[in-house]
């Protein structure tokens, strides 16, 4: 029996890149459409088109494949943006997104382009929400205990809280 770290399988393996890899999103079966684990965020998003400041908002959440922002004064166009993040430890996040979904509280963007920097910022704030208890909370919203392995066989996943020195 092969044994992987929740981060292994929940993000493709960014612990090392450890061959085999096992993606839990590709192996669960997803009731779900959101598939990538979101970590939230505070920060002022910057919404811009074709060059032109529209919309200065707060992000709320962020995930490798979009970002949730606040629910603006002003109504957003149905329209792609390049949204600028900053974050409040200093960090600027860029990306080129739709808008997917418009509720009463947020807006919701679908990343469609990001560069190498934007993307290791977020890839390393998933790395660290991993580490947390509200991470844990996550999956069992949404059920992503069953896993398969490589060969197609159920992985059971179960985890329990580790004291860290004695504490």
């Amino acid at each position: 029996m092969k044994l992987y770290t929740t981060a292994q399988m929940v993000a493709g393996c960014p612990v090392g890149n450890q061959p085999p890899c096992i993606n839990i999103l590709d192996t669960v079966e997803m009731k779900h459409k959101r598939i990538y684990v979101r970590v939230p965020l505070s920060g002022e998003a910057i919404l811009s088109r074709n060059g032109n400041l529209t919309i200065r908002a707060r992000t709320i959440d962020i995930s490798q494949g979009g970002v949730a922002i606040t629910v603006f004064l002003e109504e957003v166009p149905s329209a792609e943006h390049q949204i600028e993040i900053l974050t409040e430890v200093g960090q600027k996040i860029e990306i080129f997104a739709k808008l997917v979904r418009v509720n009463d509280f947020f807006v919701g963007f679908q990343t469609l382009h990001i560069d190498q920097k934007s993307q290791k910022i977020i890839d390393d704030l998933v790395f660290e929400y991993q580490k947390t208890t509200d991470f844990i909370k996550q999956l069992d919203e949404f059920n992503l205990h069953k896993v398969l392995d490589e060969e197609g066989k159920e992985i059971e996943v179960a985890f329990e809280e580790v004291s860290v020195n004695g504490i």
